[in-house]
């Protein structure tokens, strides 16, 4: 008993550690993880499907101005999202994808609503105004 478990001990000096060396060192991601939204703006059509078939209530449609045309976006709730990858496949223009990004960590629940960078501008724009607004 006592010499299986010495050779075992010898065989184990030479051989490479299986614990990685975190931060240092990370695992390689899954080619599938379901990551982060890719949304692009230009592909979108506005159908609202994805926020249909999102059973989380994570995706929402919002109603944006840009040069006089109306037109809607995503807007994407990253602390309601289930990473269930439905958007993706209902999608018929291909305009939402799921990335192998690991969401960033964060204590502010504002941050981890995903916009359009039209949909910042004009929040940007609205909020600056309300701000003079109120007189600050």
């Amino acid at each position: 008993m006592k010499m299986r478990i010495m050779t075992e001990v010898i065989k184990n000096l030479f051989r490479r550690p299986i614990t990685i060396r975190f931060p240092n060192e990370s695992n390689p991601v899954s080619k599938n993880y379901r990551g982060e939204h890719c949304y692009d703006i230009n592909k979108c059509a506005g159908c609202g499907l994805c926020a249909k078939v999102c059973p989380n209530r994570a995706i929402e449609m919002v109603e944006t101005t840009n040069k006089g045309k109306t037109k809607k976006h995503l807007e994407i709730d990253m602390s309601k999202c289930s990473f269930c990858g439905l958007c993706q496949d209902i999608c018929p223009a291909g305009a939402i994808k799921l990335s192998t990004d690991i969401p960033s960590p964060t204590t502010n629940p504002l941050s981890l609503i995903k916009r359009s960078a039209i949909m910042k501008e004009e929040k940007d724009e609205n909020e600056k105004k309300t701000w003079y607004q109120e007189g600050h």
